[in-house]
């Protein structure tokens, strides 16, 4: 149901997004889909208990008159049974229908916790998404500013420092995208706060240094390579449900790339290096997935 929901909502806004700019509707998808999630759990419990007690006659009835309910009236006494309200101006018949109306109330009640329940999980998962997005973005605007800021003496240690304690996150982070589909559709509009620029930037970085530093220490290529591989399992999250890989691998000017004496190899051969990784393609497909372009990811 929520990728149903979530598909269809985005997919709409994403193409009126594409031709207008508007990060502003992309950003009220998110909680909008979540009041229509709830909305429609609460709906169809509502409508498939109708169902059961219009099923016989004598299912609900009025205890003044004994006259039976007609259907909207059925309608009216599943709603307040299944959310525990119990006005008893309609009550439901003898023996099986009576039980019936308990397991309805059971059934609301539970359908309200669980929904009150998921509401915050995901809400607490959207804040940590952004303090993820704007961790990483306090590193530098763009993968080269990511490692000219963080090269140190050319050891690179304090990057490995930074993406080591972002680790634990970002693995937590990718598995509530997995738990929650829904997360994929909260969107942010300022790119200092957005998810999916921040991990493609941090993604970049430290593949350009993890390749292009031929000499660094075993404590630090241990601690980049563990990052590396957190968001590689947030890609497998992306590839697993939201975004398939795009069908051609993207290009990458030389000229985005960092020009330090602290990489070993040429911007040209780190240019090649990237272009055929394959992860490429799962990057461009999500930051075009979340309205934003690939020049701008670099730049």
């Amino acid at each position: 149901m929520t990728r149903l929901l979530g598909r269809l909502a985005w997919f709409s806004v994403l193409t009126l997004h594409k031709r207008f700019s508007l990060h502003g509707l992309l950003k009220a998808v998110g909680p909008w889909l979540t009041v229509a999630l709830m909305m429609t759990w609460v709906g169809l419990i509502w409508l498939g208990w109708w169902l059961v007690f219009s099923s016989h006659e004598s299912a609900v009835y009025h205890p003044d008159s004994g006259t039976y309910a007609n259907p909207l009236e059925r309608l009216y006494f599943v709603g307040y049974t299944i959310t525990t309200l119990g006005y008893g101006d309609f009550v439901a018949g003898t023996g099986k229908w009576q039980v019936l109306a308990v397991m309805a109330a059971a059934n609301g009640f539970f359908l309200l916790t669980l929904a009150v329940t998921y509401i915050l999980a995901v809400m607490s998962a959207v804040v940590q998404k952004r303090q993820l997005a704007i961790s990483i973005h306090a590193l530098g605007e763009t993968p080269a500013a990511i490692v000219k800021r963080l090269e140190g003496e050319g050891n690179f240690e304090e990057l490995a420092d930074q993406a080591d304690n972002l680790r634990a996150t970002i693995i937590s982070v990718g598995q509530q995208h997995l738990a929650y589909p829904i997360l994929h559709y909260y969107h942010q509009g300022e790119p200092g706060r957005a998810l999916p620029v921040a991990m493609f930037r941090l993604y970049q970085a430290l593949t350009l240094v993890c390749h292009g530093r031929t000499s660094l220490t075993p404590s630090v290529r241990f601690k980049l390579q563990a990052a590396l591989d957190s968001l590689e399992s947030f890609l497998s999250v992306l590839s697993h449900d939201f975004v398939r890989p795009a069908s051609l691998a993207p290009e990458i000017d030389a000229a985005w790339l960092p020009a330090t004496i602290a990489l070993d190899k040429s911007p040209e051969a780190l240019r090649q290096y990237l272009e055929e990784l394959e992860s490429q393609r799962i990057w461009l497909a999500y930051v075009q997935k979340d309205g934003w372009e690939w020049q701008a990811m670099w730049t």
